[in-house]
């Protein structure tokens, strides 16, 4: 069953200049993205720096409204909701933040960051709040006495299970997690994916993860999207992904990734150029100004559609227009 299904959703953001304040372009930050994610699963969202992956963590928990499409979660359009019964909904979505030194009040103690989301949707104020902050940060494993202290007190690490603390008030369904080990040591890394593994079995949790860092991905994602320029170019089962790439974005990506000397490749695909701008996509494949396999004209002026290679492997590649 999914817990989450998005369907054909867009956002662009008009950029307005002059005197009356007229909008001459339009960043096309995420277009036309469809996927499913079912109930206890954990997704992953991958992709270079500028590929719409953050705006559409964002649209998909209605932080921003989207510019087309359909967000249904557990069969409710979140796209449609007014204010009052979106935010009744959003207790069932998190997210928890890149930075999590950003994502907390520096001027306020541990206890009323993560007792926020309790004062706002359950009214729980005084001792009933302070003994639910102490539960939730026992659960993600701080003591008592971070309690009553503030951001800059704790470290990388620390702050960011706060964070998860935080999410975790409300008793969410599903949580969505951009690049939450980014911040973090390596060491810390691989504490917080170990940690965030076990919460996710202890709570049923649906997990959305967002992540340049392709071996994070494979580590804790069972199914994987890649994000080119607001598109998703592939989206597979993550060995499939990882063993059997078909996007040639794809494989440059994997191709980066550095690897012990014994484990080297024959040959490394290395891409031209930086990704373009969202404003001035190119025409047809928006890949094509990068792309060392492109197949003829086609590449330069067709859009590709999304095949399907296998019942769980799609691509939008023309290089497989005619299976």
């Amino acid at each position: 069953m999914n817990i989450l299904e998005v369907k054909n959703v867009s956002k662009h953001f008009p950029i307005k200049r002059g005197l009356f304040r007229k909008s001459s372009e339009t960043v096309q930050a995420v277009r036309n993205v469809s996927f499913r994610i079912g109930n206890g699963e954990s997704y992953g969202v991958v992709g270079e720096s500028g590929s719409g992956k953050t705006t559409l963590a964002r649209v998909v928990l209605r932080l921003i409204d989207p510019t087309a499409g359909d967000i249904l979660f557990e069969g409710v359009n979140l796209a449609q909701l007014a204010s009052e019964p979106l935010r009744q909904l959003r207790r069932d979505m998190q997210m928890i933040f890149q930075d999590p030194h950003s994502s907390l009040n520096p001027r306020k103690k541990i206890l009323q960051s993560v007792g926020e989301p309790l004062v706002i949707h359950e009214g729980m104020r005084g001792n009933a709040m302070n003994r639910r902050v102490r539960e939730l940060l026992e659960v993600v494993g701080l003591k008592k006495e971070h309690m009553y202290r503030f951001p800059h007190e704790l470290s990388g690490g620390q702050k960011q299970r706060v964070g998860i603390a935080r999410a975790l008030a409300l008793n969410p369904k599903m949580l969505i997690l951009d690049e939450p080990t980014s911040a973090l040591d390596v060491s810390v890394q691989a504490l917080t994916l170990n940690f965030l593994e076990t919460l996710q079995e202890k709570f049923s949790l649906t997990y959305m993860f967002i992540s340049h860092n392709l071996a994070v991905i494979r580590y804790v994602c069972a199914r994987v999207a890649v994000m080119y320029l607001g598109r998703i170019v592939e989206e597979a089962a993550v060995d499939t992904l990882f063993d059997t790439p078909a996007h040639p974005y794809t494989k440059s990506l994997l191709s980066a990734v550095p690897l012990p000397e014994s484990q080297q490749k024959d040959e490394e695909l290395l891409l031209e150029g930086d990704i373009p701008s969202p404003l001035n996509i190119p025409p047809g494949c928006c890949f094509h100004t990068r792309c060392p396999e492109k197949v003829g004209d086609i590449c330069h002026q067709v859009d590709p559609e999304t095949i399907r290679l296998s019942p769980t492997h799609t691509t939008a590649c023309h290089r497989y227009t005619d299976r």
